[in-house]
């Protein structure tokens, strides 16, 4: 009966910490690319609104109430006062 010594152990927990460090990455990118997709939604869904001034999202955080409001402004730039 073959048994395992202390290099092999630290080696196989080691490569179990790897392993989990790893999916939680991978669950915190597909976690972030999922925000992205709502927020775009979101923001492309403005335009549609005439009057609207912006979009608006409250949420709870312990005792606190919190209001994140949206609004986008479109902005033109002449290049040719810049270059002057």
């Amino acid at each position: 009966m073959q048994t395992k010594g202390p290099s092999e152990k630290q080696e196989e927990g080691r490569d179990i910490e790897l392993e989990n460090i790893v999916g939680n990455l991978m669950i915190a990118q597909y976690q972030v690319d999922r925000l992205r997709s709502r927020l775009s939604d979101r923001i492309t869904g403005l335009g549609s609104a005439t009057n609207k001034k912006g979009s608006t999202h409250t949420f709870k955080h312990g005792n606190r109430w919190y209001k994140i409001t949206l609004k986008l402004d479109e902005l033109t730039i002449n290049e040719r006062q810049d270059i002057e």
